[in-house]
Protein backbone atom coordinates (compact mmCIF):
# COMPACT_ATOMS: atom_id res chain seq x y z
CA UNK A 1 0.00 0.00 0.00
CA UNK A 2 1.14 3.52 -0.80
CA UNK A 3 1.12 6.13 1.94
CA UNK A 4 -0.77 9.38 1.47
CA UNK A 5 1.44 12.37 0.68
CA UNK A 6 -0.52 15.62 0.90
CA UNK A 7 2.38 17.51 -0.59
CA UNK A 8 1.30 16.39 -4.08
CA UNK A 9 -1.98 18.31 -3.80
CA UNK A 10 -0.60 21.59 -2.48
CA UNK A 11 -1.03 23.36 -5.81
CA UNK A 12 -4.73 22.57 -6.15
CA UNK A 13 -5.49 23.20 -2.49
CA UNK A 14 -3.66 26.54 -2.64
CA UNK A 15 -5.69 27.60 -5.68
CA UNK A 16 -8.96 26.50 -4.10
CA UNK A 17 -8.00 28.23 -0.86
CA UNK A 18 -7.26 31.41 -2.81
CA UNK A 19 -10.59 31.40 -4.63
CA UNK A 20 -12.58 30.47 -1.56
CA UNK A 21 -10.63 33.06 0.42
CA UNK A 22 -11.54 35.73 -2.11
CA UNK A 23 -15.19 34.77 -1.82
CA UNK A 24 -14.98 34.82 1.98
CA UNK A 25 -13.34 38.26 1.92
CA UNK A 26 -16.04 39.59 -0.41
CA UNK A 27 -18.82 38.16 1.72
CA UNK A 28 -17.30 39.47 4.95
CA UNK A 29 -16.62 42.85 3.33
CA UNK A 30 -20.23 43.14 2.19
CA UNK A 31 -21.68 42.02 5.52
CA UNK A 32 -19.25 44.24 7.44
CA UNK A 33 -20.14 47.23 5.26
CA UNK A 34 -23.85 46.65 5.85
CA UNK A 35 -23.24 46.19 9.57
CA UNK A 36 -21.04 49.30 9.66
CA UNK A 37 -23.62 51.52 8.00
CA UNK A 38 -26.35 50.15 10.26
CA UNK A 39 -24.18 50.70 13.32
CA UNK A 40 -23.23 54.18 12.13
CA UNK A 41 -26.85 55.14 11.64
CA UNK A 42 -27.84 53.62 14.98
CA UNK A 43 -24.98 55.38 16.76
CA UNK A 44 -25.79 58.67 15.06
CA UNK A 45 -29.46 58.38 16.04
CA UNK A 46 -28.55 57.40 19.60
CA UNK A 47 -26.21 60.35 20.03
CA UNK A 48 -28.74 62.67 18.42
CA UNK A 49 -31.49 61.38 20.71
CA UNK A 50 -29.20 61.90 23.70
CA UNK A 51 -28.46 65.45 22.61
CA UNK A 52 -32.17 66.10 22.00
CA UNK A 53 -33.03 64.72 25.45
CA UNK A 54 -30.38 66.96 26.99
CA UNK A 55 -31.79 70.00 25.22
CA UNK A 56 -35.34 69.14 26.24
CA UNK A 57 -34.29 68.61 29.86
CA UNK A 58 -32.51 71.95 29.94
CA UNK A 59 -35.46 73.61 28.21
CA UNK A 60 -37.92 72.16 30.72
CA UNK A 61 -35.72 73.12 33.67
CA UNK A 62 -35.12 76.56 32.17
CA UNK A 63 -38.85 77.18 31.77
CA UNK A 64 -39.63 75.87 35.25
CA UNK A 65 -36.87 77.94 36.81
CA UNK A 66 -37.82 81.09 34.91
CA UNK A 67 -41.49 80.59 35.71
CA UNK A 68 -40.75 80.32 39.42
CA UNK A 69 -38.93 83.67 39.23
CA UNK A 70 -41.80 85.21 37.30
CA UNK A 71 -44.37 83.85 39.73
CA UNK A 72 -42.57 85.32 42.73
CA UNK A 73 -42.73 88.83 41.28
CA UNK A 74 -46.31 88.40 40.09
CA UNK A 75 -47.39 87.21 43.54
CA UNK A 76 -45.83 90.32 45.08
CA UNK A 77 -47.60 92.57 42.54
CA UNK A 78 -50.95 90.86 43.22
CA UNK A 79 -50.47 91.19 46.97
CA UNK A 80 -49.83 94.94 46.68
CA UNK A 81 -52.90 95.30 44.46
CA UNK A 82 -55.04 93.50 47.05
CA UNK A 83 -53.54 95.34 50.02
CA UNK A 84 -53.15 99.01 49.07
CA UNK A 85 -52.97 100.15 52.71
CA UNK A 86 -49.88 98.11 53.64
CA UNK A 87 -47.51 99.87 56.03
CA UNK A 88 -43.83 100.48 55.19
CA UNK A 89 -42.76 97.88 57.75
CA UNK A 90 -45.16 95.27 56.33
CA UNK A 91 -43.96 96.07 52.82
CA UNK A 92 -40.27 95.65 53.73
CA UNK A 93 -40.98 92.36 55.50
CA UNK A 94 -43.00 91.10 52.53
CA UNK A 95 -40.34 91.84 49.95
CA UNK A 96 -37.72 90.18 52.20
CA UNK A 97 -39.83 87.03 52.30
CA UNK A 98 -40.28 87.10 48.51
CA UNK A 99 -36.51 87.53 48.07
CA UNK A 100 -35.66 84.63 50.34
CA UNK A 101 -38.30 82.22 49.05
CA UNK A 102 -37.48 82.81 45.39
CA UNK A 103 -33.74 83.32 45.83
CA UNK A 104 -33.60 86.75 44.20
CA UNK A 105 -30.54 88.90 44.69
CA UNK A 106 -32.67 91.95 45.36
CA UNK A 107 -36.42 92.67 45.45
CA UNK A 108 -37.87 96.18 45.39
CA UNK A 109 -41.12 98.12 45.00
CA UNK A 110 -41.32 101.52 43.28
CA UNK A 111 -44.34 103.76 43.91
CA UNK A 112 -45.58 106.12 41.25
CA UNK A 113 -47.04 108.76 43.57
CA UNK A 114 -44.00 109.21 45.82
CA UNK A 115 -41.19 108.00 43.57
CA UNK A 116 -39.87 105.96 46.48
CA UNK A 117 -38.22 102.59 45.95
CA UNK A 118 -38.42 100.11 48.86
CA UNK A 119 -35.73 97.43 48.72
CA UNK A 120 -35.22 94.08 50.43
CA UNK A 121 -31.85 95.30 51.77
CA UNK A 122 -33.79 97.81 53.94
CA UNK A 123 -32.93 100.78 51.74
CA UNK A 124 -35.59 103.27 50.69
CA UNK A 125 -34.42 105.29 47.68
CA UNK A 126 -35.91 108.38 46.06
CA UNK A 127 -34.90 111.57 44.27
CA UNK A 128 -33.48 112.99 47.47
CA UNK A 129 -30.90 110.19 47.37
CA UNK A 130 -30.25 110.57 43.66
CA UNK A 131 -32.45 107.68 42.61
CA UNK A 132 -35.19 108.38 40.06
CA UNK A 133 -37.47 105.37 40.39
CA UNK A 134 -39.92 106.34 37.66
CA UNK A 135 -37.22 106.67 35.02
CA UNK A 136 -35.57 103.30 35.62
CA UNK A 137 -35.73 101.07 32.50
CA UNK A 138 -37.43 98.21 34.34
CA UNK A 139 -40.04 100.57 35.79
CA UNK A 140 -40.91 102.20 32.48
CA UNK A 141 -40.98 98.87 30.59
CA UNK A 142 -43.38 97.21 33.06
CA UNK A 143 -45.60 100.30 33.26
CA UNK A 144 -45.84 100.51 29.48
CA UNK A 145 -46.37 96.76 28.97
CA UNK A 146 -49.02 96.60 31.74
CA UNK A 147 -47.85 93.08 32.51
CA UNK A 148 -44.85 91.21 33.83
CA UNK A 149 -41.70 91.76 31.80
CA UNK A 150 -38.21 90.29 31.83
CA UNK A 151 -35.35 92.57 30.86
CA UNK A 152 -32.50 91.52 28.63
CA UNK A 153 -29.40 90.45 30.55
CA UNK A 154 -27.24 93.39 31.62
CA UNK A 155 -24.06 94.06 33.54
CA UNK A 156 -24.51 96.06 36.72
CA UNK A 157 -22.53 99.28 36.70
CA UNK A 158 -22.18 99.12 40.49
CA UNK A 159 -21.23 95.47 41.09
CA UNK A 160 -20.11 94.37 37.63
CA UNK A 161 -22.29 91.28 37.95
CA UNK A 162 -24.43 90.11 35.05
CA UNK A 163 -28.12 89.75 35.79
CA UNK A 164 -31.64 90.32 34.60
CA UNK A 165 -34.73 91.87 36.14
CA UNK A 166 -38.27 90.59 36.50
CA UNK A 167 -40.77 93.43 36.88
CA UNK A 168 -44.57 93.68 37.06
CA UNK A 169 -46.97 96.62 37.55
CA UNK A 170 -49.49 96.75 40.38
CA UNK A 171 -52.70 98.75 40.69
CA UNK A 172 -55.27 99.87 43.22
CA UNK A 173 -58.67 98.22 43.51
CA UNK A 174 -60.07 100.57 40.88
CA UNK A 175 -57.43 99.59 38.36
CA UNK A 176 -55.37 102.74 38.70
CA UNK A 177 -51.62 102.33 38.26
CA UNK A 178 -49.71 102.54 41.57
CA UNK A 179 -46.20 101.35 40.78
CA UNK A 180 -43.92 98.49 39.79
CA UNK A 181 -42.37 95.60 41.71
CA UNK A 182 -39.07 94.14 40.57
CA UNK A 183 -36.58 91.42 41.34
CA UNK A 184 -32.95 91.08 40.25
CA UNK A 185 -31.37 87.72 39.65
CA UNK A 186 -27.72 86.93 39.01
CA UNK A 187 -27.22 85.16 35.67
CA UNK A 188 -24.21 83.33 37.06
CA UNK A 189 -26.48 81.57 39.55
CA UNK A 190 -29.13 81.03 36.90
CA UNK A 191 -26.60 79.50 34.52
CA UNK A 192 -25.06 77.32 37.22
CA UNK A 193 -28.41 76.06 38.45
CA UNK A 194 -29.94 75.43 35.02
CA UNK A 195 -27.20 74.75 32.48
CA UNK A 196 -25.33 72.17 34.55
CA UNK A 197 -28.22 69.85 33.69
CA UNK A 198 -26.98 69.83 30.09
CA UNK A 199 -23.25 69.61 30.72
CA UNK A 200 -21.14 66.50 30.18
CA UNK A 201 -17.61 65.66 29.07
CA UNK A 202 -18.47 66.32 25.43
CA UNK A 203 -21.63 68.44 25.54
CA UNK A 204 -22.51 71.81 27.00
CA UNK A 205 -25.52 74.08 26.80
CA UNK A 206 -25.75 77.81 26.39
CA UNK A 207 -28.51 80.30 25.72
CA UNK A 208 -28.02 82.81 22.90
CA UNK A 209 -29.92 85.73 21.51
CA UNK A 210 -30.66 86.15 17.81
CA UNK A 211 -27.31 87.89 17.21
CA UNK A 212 -25.18 85.26 18.91
CA UNK A 213 -24.68 87.05 22.23
CA UNK A 214 -24.25 84.50 25.00
CA UNK A 215 -26.93 85.19 27.60
CA UNK A 216 -26.49 82.12 29.78
CA UNK A 217 -23.34 80.06 30.16
CA UNK A 218 -21.88 78.22 33.13
CA UNK A 219 -18.65 80.13 32.43
CA UNK A 220 -19.59 83.55 33.79
CA UNK A 221 -16.86 85.32 31.80
CA UNK A 222 -18.61 84.39 28.55
CA UNK A 223 -21.98 85.89 29.50
CA UNK A 224 -22.89 88.93 27.36
CA UNK A 225 -20.03 88.19 24.98
CA UNK A 226 -19.91 86.68 21.52
CA UNK A 227 -17.68 83.90 20.25
CA UNK A 228 -16.99 82.72 16.73
CA UNK A 229 -19.06 79.66 17.51
CA UNK A 230 -22.05 81.56 18.91
CA UNK A 231 -22.02 83.95 15.93
CA UNK A 232 -21.93 81.04 13.49
CA UNK A 233 -24.82 79.38 15.31
CA UNK A 234 -26.87 82.58 15.13
CA UNK A 235 -26.06 83.02 11.43
CA UNK A 236 -27.07 79.43 10.68
CA UNK A 237 -30.44 79.98 12.38
CA UNK A 238 -30.93 83.25 10.50
CA UNK A 239 -30.22 81.50 7.21
CA UNK A 240 -32.55 78.64 8.09
CA UNK A 241 -35.18 79.48 10.75
CA UNK A 242 -36.45 75.88 10.52
CA UNK A 243 -33.49 74.93 12.71
CA UNK A 244 -35.47 76.15 15.74
CA UNK A 245 -38.87 74.98 14.51
CA UNK A 246 -40.55 73.49 17.63
CA UNK A 247 -42.18 70.87 15.39
CA UNK A 248 -38.73 69.53 14.43
CA UNK A 249 -36.72 69.77 17.61
CA UNK A 250 -34.29 67.02 16.60
CA UNK A 251 -32.83 69.03 13.71
CA UNK A 252 -29.05 68.85 13.90
CA UNK A 253 -26.66 71.26 12.20
CA UNK A 254 -22.96 72.06 12.41
CA UNK A 255 -20.95 75.18 13.14
CA UNK A 256 -17.26 75.95 13.64
CA UNK A 257 -15.48 77.74 16.45
CA UNK A 258 -12.49 80.08 16.12
CA UNK A 259 -10.14 77.11 15.80
CA UNK A 260 -12.12 75.54 12.98
CA UNK A 261 -13.41 72.74 15.20
CA UNK A 262 -16.77 71.38 14.06
CA UNK A 263 -19.64 71.16 16.54
CA UNK A 264 -22.97 69.40 16.24
CA UNK A 265 -25.66 71.87 17.31
CA UNK A 266 -29.28 71.43 18.32
CA UNK A 267 -31.30 74.53 19.26
CA UNK A 268 -34.79 75.32 20.43
CA UNK A 269 -36.64 78.57 21.03
CA UNK A 270 -37.10 79.16 24.76
CA UNK A 271 -39.97 80.39 26.91
CA UNK A 272 -38.60 83.87 26.34
CA UNK A 273 -38.70 84.57 22.56
CA UNK A 274 -35.35 86.38 22.82
CA UNK A 275 -33.57 83.20 23.84
CA UNK A 276 -32.33 80.16 21.93
CA UNK A 277 -31.37 77.17 24.04
CA UNK A 278 -28.61 75.26 22.26
CA UNK A 279 -26.89 72.02 23.17
CA UNK A 280 -23.43 71.86 21.65
CA UNK A 281 -21.40 68.70 21.11
CA UNK A 282 -18.04 68.35 19.42
CA UNK A 283 -18.65 66.72 16.06
CA UNK A 284 -15.81 64.29 16.74
CA UNK A 285 -18.03 62.58 19.32
CA UNK A 286 -20.17 61.40 16.41
CA UNK A 287 -17.27 60.62 14.08
CA UNK A 288 -15.10 58.98 16.73
CA UNK A 289 -17.94 56.71 17.80
CA UNK A 290 -18.52 55.66 14.19
CA UNK A 291 -14.79 55.28 13.49
CA UNK A 292 -14.43 53.17 16.61
CA UNK A 293 -17.15 50.85 15.32
CA UNK A 294 -15.45 50.69 11.92
CA UNK A 295 -12.06 49.91 13.45
CA UNK A 296 -13.52 47.15 15.61
CA UNK A 297 -15.29 45.65 12.62
CA UNK A 298 -12.11 45.79 10.51
CA UNK A 299 -10.09 44.07 13.24
CA UNK A 300 -12.77 41.44 13.83
CA UNK A 301 -13.11 40.97 10.05
CA UNK A 302 -9.37 40.47 9.55
CA UNK A 303 -9.19 37.97 12.40
CA UNK A 304 -12.25 36.15 11.06
CA UNK A 305 -10.76 36.03 7.55
CA UNK A 306 -7.43 34.66 8.83
CA UNK A 307 -9.16 31.99 10.90
CA UNK A 308 -11.50 31.16 8.02
CA UNK A 309 -8.61 30.84 5.54
CA UNK A 310 -6.66 28.59 7.90
CA UNK A 311 -9.69 26.35 8.38
CA UNK A 312 -10.49 26.39 4.66
CA UNK A 313 -6.90 25.51 3.75
CA UNK A 314 -6.90 22.67 6.27
CA UNK A 315 -10.25 21.30 5.10
CA UNK A 316 -9.36 21.58 1.40
CA UNK A 317 -5.96 19.95 1.93
CA UNK A 318 -7.60 17.19 3.92
CA UNK A 319 -10.32 16.72 1.31
CA UNK A 320 -7.84 16.64 -1.59
CA UNK A 321 -5.30 14.43 0.16
CA UNK A 322 -6.54 11.28 -1.70
CA UNK A 323 -5.20 12.84 -4.90
CA UNK A 324 -1.67 12.32 -3.61
CA UNK A 325 -2.32 8.60 -3.01
CA UNK A 326 -3.93 8.27 -6.44
CA UNK A 327 -0.98 10.00 -8.09
CA UNK A 328 1.54 7.82 -6.24
CA UNK A 329 -0.41 4.67 -7.09
CA UNK A 330 -0.60 5.56 -10.78
CA UNK A 331 3.12 6.36 -10.90
CA UNK A 332 3.89 2.99 -9.33
CA UNK A 333 1.56 1.26 -11.77
CA UNK A 334 3.17 2.86 -14.82
CA UNK A 335 6.62 1.96 -13.49
CA UNK A 336 5.39 -1.61 -13.21
CA UNK A 337 3.99 -1.90 -16.73
CA UNK A 338 7.15 -0.26 -18.07
CA UNK A 339 9.20 -2.89 -16.24
CA UNK A 340 10.86 -0.35 -13.97
CA UNK A 341 9.66 -2.26 -10.94
CA UNK A 342 8.62 -5.84 -10.39
CA UNK A 343 5.76 -5.11 -8.05
CA UNK A 344 2.84 -2.70 -7.92
CA UNK A 345 0.68 -1.57 -5.01
CA UNK A 346 -2.96 -0.62 -5.03
CA UNK A 347 -4.19 2.83 -4.05
CA UNK A 348 -5.51 2.99 -0.52
CA UNK A 349 -8.24 5.61 -0.19
CA UNK A 350 -10.78 4.68 2.44
CA UNK A 351 -13.38 7.34 1.71
CA UNK A 352 -16.75 6.67 0.11
CA UNK A 353 -16.74 9.79 -2.03
CA UNK A 354 -15.73 10.24 -5.65
CA UNK A 355 -12.05 9.80 -4.77
CA UNK A 356 -12.85 6.44 -3.20
CA UNK A 357 -14.81 5.35 -6.27
CA UNK A 358 -12.00 6.44 -8.60
CA UNK A 359 -9.45 4.61 -6.46
CA UNK A 360 -11.49 1.41 -6.47
CA UNK A 361 -11.84 1.53 -10.27
CA UNK A 362 -8.12 2.15 -10.70
CA UNK A 363 -7.26 -0.62 -8.23
CA UNK A 364 -9.42 -3.10 -10.16
CA UNK A 365 -7.59 -2.23 -13.36
CA UNK A 366 -4.20 -2.37 -11.65
CA UNK A 367 -4.90 -5.85 -10.31
CA UNK A 368 -6.33 -7.01 -13.65
CA UNK A 369 -3.33 -5.67 -15.53
CA UNK A 370 -0.95 -7.22 -13.02
CA UNK A 371 -2.63 -10.62 -13.40
CA UNK A 372 -2.57 -10.28 -17.20
CA UNK A 373 1.12 -9.43 -17.24
CA UNK A 374 1.88 -12.31 -14.91
CA UNK A 375 -0.18 -14.61 -17.16
CA UNK A 376 1.68 -13.39 -20.24
CA UNK A 377 5.02 -13.83 -18.50
CA UNK A 378 4.07 -17.38 -17.60
CA UNK A 379 3.09 -18.09 -21.23
CA UNK A 380 6.35 -16.66 -22.52
CA UNK A 381 8.33 -18.63 -19.98
CA UNK A 382 6.54 -21.87 -20.91
CA UNK A 383 7.05 -21.13 -24.61
CA UNK A 384 10.78 -20.82 -24.10
CA UNK A 385 10.85 -24.09 -22.19
CA UNK A 386 8.82 -25.84 -24.91
CA UNK A 387 11.18 -24.59 -27.62
CA UNK A 388 14.09 -26.04 -25.67
CA UNK A 389 12.31 -29.40 -25.42
CA UNK A 390 11.53 -29.41 -29.17
CA UNK A 391 15.12 -28.56 -29.96
CA UNK A 392 16.18 -31.59 -27.95
CA UNK A 393 14.09 -33.78 -30.32
CA UNK A 394 10.79 -34.09 -28.45
CA UNK A 395 8.35 -32.98 -31.06
CA UNK A 396 5.34 -33.88 -28.91
CA UNK A 397 5.92 -30.97 -26.51
CA UNK A 398 3.04 -28.49 -26.26
CA UNK A 399 2.46 -25.01 -24.75
CA UNK A 400 -0.34 -25.31 -22.22
CA UNK A 401 -0.25 -21.74 -20.77
CA UNK A 402 -2.95 -19.35 -21.96
CA UNK A 403 -1.60 -15.78 -22.37
CA UNK A 404 -3.90 -12.82 -21.88
CA UNK A 405 -2.34 -10.77 -24.64
CA UNK A 406 -4.09 -11.80 -27.90
CA UNK A 407 -0.87 -11.25 -29.81
CA UNK A 408 0.76 -14.00 -27.82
Amino acid sequence: MQSINSGKSVGISAKLTLWVGILVVLILAITSAISYFDSRNNTYELLKDTQLKTMQDVDAFFKSYAMSKRNGIQILANELTNRPDMSDEELINLIKVIKKVNDYDLVYVGFDNTGKNYQSDDQILDLSKGYDTKNRPWYKAAKEAKKLIVTEPYKSAASGEVGLTYAAPFYDRNGNFRGVVGGDYDLANFSTNVLTVGKSDNTFTEVLDSEGTILFNDEVAKILTKTELSINIANAIKANPALIDPRNQDTLFTAKDHQGVDYAIMCNSAFNPLFRICTITENKVYTEAVNSILMKQVIVGIIAIIIALILIRFLISRSLSPLAAIQTGLTSFFDFINYKTKNVSTIEVKSNDEFGQISNAINENILATKRGLEQDNQAVKESVQTVSVVESGNLTARITANPRNPQL
